[in-house]
């Protein structure tokens, strides 16, 4: 594994700790609260730096089932997170309670991104 790709293997794992700690709290407060939010734009904004150095070390885009699962998580991430601060800058109880289906659901998506690079980069080991 080159230096660069080690790199962005661990932002991805970086990203999965701040993405899912930001989920997970938000599920058990049982509200939205602006320092999920935090939680949520670090997690995206490593996870979207460590795409750009797997686009750098490919050398562009390669359509796998792994890759068009990354973009669709990125993407979804990037609209959970937007969702989030407009739910935020509103203050409506309602949303602020229910957030998390929106949260575990895209998390979800995420994890099954995350969880098939790691699979697919054991796989080069063994």
């Amino acid at each position: 594994m080159t230096p660069l790709l080690l790199t962005a293997v661990i932002l991805f794992t970086i990203a999965m700790v701040f993405y899912t700690w930001g989920i997970w709290a938000e599920k058990y407060a049982r509200r939205l609260k602006l320092w999920h939010v935090y939680m949520f734009a670090i997690g995206v904004a490593i996870d979207a730096f460590a795409t750009v150095l797997t686009y750098v070390e490919v050398g562009g885009l390669v359509w796998t089932p792994h890759s068009i699962m990354g973009f669709i998580s990125l993407g979804l991430m990037t609209i959970h997170f937007g969702w989030a601060i407009l739910v935020i800058k509103r203050g409506e109880e309602h949303a602020l309670v229910n957030f998390h289906k929106l949260s575990l659901f895209v998390w979800s998506v995420w994890m099954i991104s995350y969880l098939s690079g790691f699979l697919l980069g054991m796989g080069k080991f063994g």
